[in-house]
């Protein structure tokens, strides 16, 4: 049998009207239901504006450019699914990954799950296998890793800030939850983006960065 190709799912971003560093990043809250966020936001804008700046400025989309949504199915098929996006995103988001230095940052998140239930619901532990099985299919991947921990970004980023920060979307209640959960995590990794020394430690983690036969510079558009 011949193996299927690898999907592929593009984040449906706008084009860019400049061409700027920017940061990526992909966030998930797996589980019964996967919730997705997907993002491009302008670095210098990102350092300049904080969060908030940039999330107000959404409807530019050289600075600040967002999805979300969310997928069913069994649990191998969602961690396909979400390393169909991760694919999509580094291939279609309007990103350059080959430049050296001068390239646009990726950064995955994944939610940090602790299971506070007692009881035999096979269901309890999804997040944590459709996980693991995320991880099994990306491990060759360059980008990295990073967990949101939950109660940080309820608390950082309640449904009131969502709606603040034009962040929110999806249906009202627990059919809209996945994704907003999933966009907490992006945020909260948005912000934290916005410190340089974080942002320091980040990017000694993206290995096309420092490729030294890459150190051109991006030119206009």
């Amino acid at each position: 049998m011949i193996p299927e190709s690898p999907r592929v799912i593009r984040p449906g971003f706008d084009e860019p009207l400049t061409d700027v560093q920017r940061l990526f990043i992909v966030a998930f809250d797996p589980g019964w239901t996967t919730g997705w966020f997907v993002c491009r936001v302008a670095l210098d804008e990102l350092r300049t504006a904080g969060l908030r700046g940039v999330a107000l400025a959404a409807a530019d989309p050289s600075v600040f450019a967002w999805r979300a949504g969310s997928f069913k199915g069994s649990e191998p098929w969602q961690a396909e699914l979400m390393m169909a996006l991760v694919r999509g995103t580094w291939m279609h988001g309007g990103g350059e990954f080959a430049l050296g230095a001068e390239s646009d940052l990726f950064i995955v998140v994944g939610e940090d799950y602790k299971s506070r239930m007692i009881g035999d619901d096979a269901s309890v532990l999804s997040p944590v296998r459709i996980q693991a099985m995320f991880r099994m299919l990306s491990w060759r991947a360059p980008f990295p890793w990073v967990l949101a921990g939950i109660p940080d970004a309820m608390n950082t980023f309640t449904d009131h800030r969502l709606r603040m920060f034009n962040l929110w979307s999806g249906v009202a209640g627990a059919e809209g939850e996945h994704q907003r959960d999933a966009t907490r995590y992006g945020a909260l990794y948005l912000r934290r983006a916005a410190d340089p020394q974080w942002l320091q430690f980040i990017e000694s983690k993206m290995p096309w960065l420092h490729d030294e036969e890459k150190q051109k510079p991006k030119t206009s558009k």
